[in-house]
């Protein structure tokens, strides 16, 4: 065997004696470490010389070759974690996790499904692991307020949670804790704060230099305005009233309801055109009463976990999910390619390996600590949103008052998570097409269209105006300031007491509502799967298609039939164990498999 470097023989590598391999054939492989190849078997013309008398193996006959043989059998024998997530769209700790856990899953897998199952969280296990994890909240509120951070901050906000949290543990855990500097390598490391610089002094001179490098890039890869878009999340707390008003007053002294610090978290952003993306919210419940029915037609897309917060899965899901198909929608819409730049600040829930999930769509985060000054959502279109949704509630509230003689007090405590959903559509709707190009101007200014530019806080004014003039047909006394503050409200630092809070209510345990499987609605569902089959099979003169279709289907209900299955074994096991009796027309109804059995059967139930 030879050996060539850019078409140069350099001479023998290895000799084998051709009666040594008998029938076997000999497969190329490749060895590598944090870098990338490109290989060519023929399919191209060739890059250099080849050597005499040698032949791509995609020139050779498909009788001349040997088949290969069977893949991986074992994890140990598979390709690398980074390559399987990259793959099959995961991140790395849940590949990780994944082969960690093989036996338990494949047990999981085997065993039968649980019907109803509870959620334990992991307790306390002492005051330094609670506060880490209560310092990973704070830190991470901090940067989606994009307030700076640095080691000093972060270190005497450690001090302060420890000893707050010591005063609720026994003289067993009375050591002292040392916030050091190594103690802080090995938080950052294990929390994934990445590329977190935790330095503000030299903001300005890196947002500088990241533009000029920024606008080098998307004039040397040729994007356009149309495919170059940002994205930021925010806080909001939806039913929150000024702190002196009656109505936060009686609030803050209800047991258990304090709605006015219920908070929900929403993605928003566009494009430079000013095309604004469907918002991405996330809130603490599963269950929204007639919001769960029709989730799929609201105006935000829904998603749910306890702390109502931005997390790398929810993005990466979102990203898939509902950033990429809108985008594809988009470009094919407007006639432009689907190349697609997607700009980010630094914050641990977005993850580093996202621009590697789709090669159309690039990825670049923001240096760290230059969000407020060159981030385009952070100039102007959040806030702006805010003052829409106020102004929206402030409305609905005299509507409600002049119409239906509701106080508000009344219209307050009526008013639900759903309405917020519905508040925010509106509000974002309202955001104008000028507002979503004008906050480019920091970052592409060559491509802001008004010549004036975006003025950000005028247009804010002049919606607080208007809130506090429907505040005044409220008996509500209220000044700009105080619209000022609620619209800031969540750039209020997070005191000792509320991380603590916050963290005692994930700990509660949470009951998983029991699965909706019942034999007669399943029965039903197959039934009229069945039925629907039928009508299809009388309208397809192609048999071999219809044929096709009907193991798709079966394949597809499999997992549904063997619940059904093992429903229906259990309820004639339970009846088999009870004295004799004469079955009810609703049991009989329950165990007819008639409308199971294929698609030829002629009962229908």
């Amino acid at each position: 065997m030879l050996f060539a470097v850019n078409g140069e023989n350099q001479g023998v590598a290895y000799e084998i004696l051709r009666s040594t391999l008998g029938e076997r054939a000999l497969f190329p492989h490749i060895a590598t470490k944090n870098c990338s190849f490109k290989v060519n078997f023929g399919a191209e013309d060739p890059w250099f010389t080849p050597l005499t008398r040698y032949t791509y193996v995609g020139h050779i006959s498909l009788q001349g070759r040997v088949l290969g043989g069977q893949g991986p059998a074992t994890r140990e024998e598979a390709e690398a974690v980074m390559a399987i997530a990259r793959d099959e769209h995961l991140s790395l700790s849940t590949v990780s996790t994944i082969n960690k856990d093989e036996k338990l899953i494949g047990d999981a897998v085997k065993a039968p499904a649980l019907i109803h199952s509870t959620i334990i969280t992991k307790k306390r296990t002492g005051p330094l692991e609670e506060m880490e994890q209560l310092l990973v909240t704070w830190m991470e509120d901090q940067i989606q307020k994009c307030m700076p951070l640095s080691l000093l901050t972060i270190q005497a906000k450690a001090h302060l949670l420890f000893e707050e949290l010591k005063k609720h543990y026994d003289d067993t855990h009375n050591k002292n804790f040392v916030a050091s500097r190594g103690w802080f390598h090995r938080f950052k490391t294990h929390h994934n704060f990445h590329s977190v610089n935790f330095s503000s002094d030299t903001a300005s001179a890196e947002a500088a230099k990241f533009k000029d490098i920024f606008l080098k890039f998307i004039l040397n890869e040729g994007y356009l305005p149309g495919q170059i878009f940002n994205v930021d999340k925010t806080g909001l707390y939806w039913k929150r009233m000024p702190e002196w008003s009656y109505i936060h007053k009686e609030a803050k002294t209800m047991p258990k309801l304090k709605t006015f610090k219920d908070r929900l978290t929403l993605l928003l952003g566009g494009n430079v055109t000013g095309y604004k993306l469907k918002p991405f919210m996330i809130y603490h419940s599963a269950k929204l009463g007639s919001l769960a029915k029709g989730k799929h037609t609201l105006h935000v897309h829904y998603r749910h976990n306890k702390k109502a917060q931005m997390t790398a899965l929810l993005f990466e899901d979102w990203f898939m999910h509902c950033f990429i198909p809108e985008v594809k929608d988009y470009c094919r819409e407007n006639s432009i390619p689907f190349k697609i730049l997607l700009v980010l600040d630094s914050a641990p829930c977005y993850p580093q390996h996202i621009g590697d999930i789709n090669k159309n769509v690039k990825v670049v985060f923001l240096p760290s600590n230059t969000t407020s000054l060159i981030q385009p959502m952070n100039q102007g279109a959040l806030a702006m949103f805010k003052a829409y949704y106020l102004q929206n509630m402030f409305s609905q509230a005299v509507e409600a008052k002049d119409n239906e003689d509701k106080e508000l007090r009344t219209f307050w405590e009526e008013f639900s998570v759903l309405n917020a959903i519905l508040n925010i559509g509106r509000a974002w709707k309202e955001v104008t097409k000028e507002c979503m190009n004008g906050i480019w101007k920091n970052l592409l200014k060559m491509y802001v269209n008004s010549i004036k530019g975006f003025d950000k806080d005028g247009a804010v004014v002049e919606i607080n105006k208007k809130i506090v003039s429907l505040g005044k047909c409220l008996d509500l006394e209220l000044e700009e300031e105080d619209i000022r503050k609620l619209i800031d409200v969540q750039d209020v630092e997070l005191k000792a007491e509320d991380l603590i809070e916050f963290a005692e209510e994930e700990e509660e345990i949470e009951e998983e509502p029991e699965q909706m499987f019942t034999i007669k609605a399943m029965a039903e569902a197959f039934a009229s799967i069945e039925h629907g089959m039928k009508l299809f099979s009388k309208m397809d003169v192609n048999l071999e298609q219809f044929a096709e279709v009907e193991r798709g289907v079966r394949d597809v209900l499999a997992c549904y039939r063997v619940i059904y299955e093992k429903r229906k074994k259990r309820a004639v096991q339970a009846n088999m164990a009870l004295p004799s009796r004469e079955l009810t027309a609703e049991e009989e109804r329950i165990d007819e498999p008639a409308a199971l059995s294929s698609p030829s059967s002629s009962s229908d139930i």
